[in-house]
């Protein structure tokens, strides 16, 4: 079957392999040193690195929940909510905001546990459900956050309400666009602001779907941190809330031009776009987006993954592999022709990592491509050419990427005098094979893994852990071995040090340095100063819904209705579209626009509806607006003139609505 495994330069197996393999090494290597520097301060289950999904699904049930408590004093109104979120002092005060950090510190860890699984390759092959709903819900959470924002109903909120209207309106299913309802303040409509409440409220209940979806194909899945880390989290977001109370910008006044303010990058940043760019490139971007990113399973991916193959003629039924697999990819099934039940593997949600042929004793599960009988022959022969050498066995996403690995000697100049199997997953190590190397000669036999939290398998270096540690089978037995037997975490950005001591870590003053630098970045990303594009001038806005006159009618021949079914005929026949509506705007006597505006409807039988910006100086000025219902240059059927003060940093506005449900 060829050499056990290929060779230390490429891992034995990563799940289903990728294009742009070398791309994706460089953009981990950040990550990899963060962790490892992490790694150096703080044990596992203090790593907020390693942990960034589980503190992101807290911060957001902290989010939820502090949520829920502000409803005693919020008030959905858009006339009365700002003045409620005002009103919040003492407990209120500082649960809006906890509800605020928490909302941005789960925005940051979820992009954080994002960033890191997809610079890890973690999202093809099997993995392709959990990325798909990973989307969804950032897309989920992004909106829940961006309708809070809307809520506060200040100047931010005033923008989010402009920019999801231009979004929105771009729709051709939209009959009356969303952007006439915040053109003043009068026309602002309670029950929009209501059902935007609803929408917040409502949509965290399917990202709670969206969640259960996201790990359906693991086993054992950890919604949560370890409790210290909890407790760390909860305190650090408590700490910030007091110390920096949520701000509040000015009301939002319809009529005043935006200016520069603070905003939460974390929800917010995409203002800058909806600022500036037109409906159409939004959509484009969005779609653009989506289409990119949702497919990158599809697309990068090479093949399928290496799974595991089961050996019917050794299987014992003992059930330990679909026990101990990460992915619930292994039931047991009864055979067909009775006796002791058979392993069988769901392809489709196997990864290949050989964590299956740690747990079997008989070897009747594993990686044919990297077959546990043909490994341990091949260190007994490194081992009967260099006796009492120490013997070690590292996983090929541990630090033993650093490694320079011969694969027929099994030596690495990096580690002279040491005997060297680069394995799938520390998972993959049975304790038999430890067992032979010492019985073969070994002077030592070390397992190096990832750790528990950066294990690229989820619970290959748990397992390990708990097998050289005796407290799983199957176990190393003392007795078996006779030489030292350890186990040695290692993440993949730290350096291979085998005579190194374990570090003395100081976890509780590495998590405080920690949750300061992690709240600080968090804090920054929240308070971004943002310069809303501002006209020189002030702006006329005139906006109008209108109905065109009717097309004509004609009567029928004789011989157009005999045509015509028995049950259609009729006398005459009518258009059922209506003219354009002609605008004109006239400042000071000066034509400054005109142009006609096409009915909506399938048919062409709807309103003619425009909103027109320009720009107006300074000053008082006479302002004419007249609408034509047909298509004669000389008849306007409705005239309005105004005589108006244009103050700079505000807008004028001229609304009038006459026409088919109007």
């Amino acid at each position: 079957m060829g050499a056990p495994h290929p060779g230390p330069a490429v891992p034995p197996q990563v799940d289903t392999p990728v294009r742009g393999e070398a791309c994706f090494r460089f953009l981990e290597r950040p990550l990899l040193w963060l962790e490892s520097a992490c790694g150096r301060w703080l044990p596992a289950e203090y790593n907020p690195v390693t942990q960034s999904g589980a503190i992101a699904v807290h911060a957001l049930i902290v989010a939820l929940v502090s949520g829920v408590l502000l409803l005693f004093w919020y008030t959905p109104s858009v006339h009365g909510a700002r003045d409620s979120v005002l009103a919040m002092t003492g407990l209120a005060g500082f649960l809006r905001a906890l509800h605020r950090y928490s909302s941005d510190a789960c925005v940051a860890f979820t992009a954080l546990h994002a960033l890191r699984l997809t610079t890890a390759r973690r999202f093809t092959g099997a993995r392709w459900l959990a990325w798909v709903t990973g989307i969804v819900l950032v897309g989920m959470l992004w909106v829940v956050g961006w309708l809070g924002y809307w809520l506060l109903w200040d100047e931010r909120a005033r923008q989010v309400a402009l920019g999801t209207a231009r979004f929105i309106d771009a729709l051709p299913i939209v009959a009356d666009p969303l952007s006439r309802s915040f053109l003043t303040d009068d026309a602002l409509n309670t029950l929009l602001f209501f059902v935007v409440f609803f929408v917040h409220m409502l949509l965290p209940l399917a990202m709670a779907i969206a969640l259960w979806l996201h790990v359906a194909r693991v086993a054992r899945s950890r919604f949560l941190p370890d409790r210290p880390m909890s407790i760390i989290v909860l305190v650090a977001m408590s700490v910030i809330s007091i110390l920096v109370p949520a701000d509040l910008a000015a009301g939002a006044k319809m009529a005043v031009l935006p200016g520069d303010m603070a905003i939460d990058g974390w929800y917010l940043l995409p203002l800058w776009l909806t600022d500036r760019l037109p409906a159409a490139a939004l959509w484009g971007a969005a779609l653009g987006v989506g289409a990119l990113v949702l497919p990158l399973p599809w697309l990068l991916g090479r093949g399928r993954a290496r799974v595991a193959r089961v050996e019917p003629g050794r299987c014992d039924g003992c059930t330990s592999c679909a026990k101990d697999c990460p992915y619930d990819a292994i039931k047991m099934v009864d055979r067909p022709e009775g006796g002791k039940q058979l392993a069988q593997i769901d392809t489709s949600a196997c990864v290949g990592c050989g964590v299956c042929a740690g747990s079997c004793n008989s070897a009747g599960i594993g990686l044919d491509w990297f077959p546990v009988l043909q490994a341990r022959h091949q260190v007994d022969e490194w081992l009967a050419g260099a006796r009492s050498a120490p013997v070690l066995l590292a996983c090929a996403e541990s630090a033993a990427r650093r490694l320079t690995v011969n694969p027929t000697t099994g030596t690495a100049p990096e580690l002279p005098g040491w005997k060297v199997l680069v394995v799938p997953c520390a998972g993959w190590v049975h304790a038999y094979t430890v067992e032979r190397a010492a019985k073969h000669g070994a002077a030592s036999v070390t397992v190096m893994s990832c750790g528990p939290e950066a294990c690229r398998y989820r619970e290959g270096a748990t397992w390990a852990e708990a097998r050289m540690g005796g407290t799983r089978e199957p176990s190393v037995r003392p007795d078996k071995t006779g030489v030292p037997v350890r186990l040695l975490e290692a993440p993949p950005g730290a350096r291979v040090d085998l005579a190194a001591l374990p570090p003395r870590r100081k976890p509780w003053l590495g998590a405080a340095v920690v949750s300061i630098v992690a709240g600080a970045l968090v804090l920054a990303g929240s308070v971004l100063p943002y310069a809303s594009p501002r006209p020189a001038e002030p702006e006329l806005v005139v906006a109008f819904k209108h109905s065109g006159a009717k097309g004509g009618c004609r009567k029928l021949s004789e011989a157009e209705k005999a045509a015509l079914p028995p049950h259609m005929r009729r006398d005459e026949v009518c258009d059922r579209g209506r003219a354009p509506v002609r605008l004109r705007v006239t400042v000071d006597g000066a034509v400054t626009h005109e142009a006609p505006y096409a009915p909506r409807g399938l048919w062409g039988d709807g309103n003619s509806i425009a909103i027109v910006t320009l720009p107006l100086a300074v000053g008082p000025h006479v302002v004419t607006v007249a609408l034509g219902e047909t298509t004669d240059p000389g008849e306007w059927s409705y005239v309005r003139t105004e005589n108006v003060e244009a103050k700079d940093g505000e807008r004028v506005v001229i609304s009038h609505v006459k026409g088919v449900g109007g």
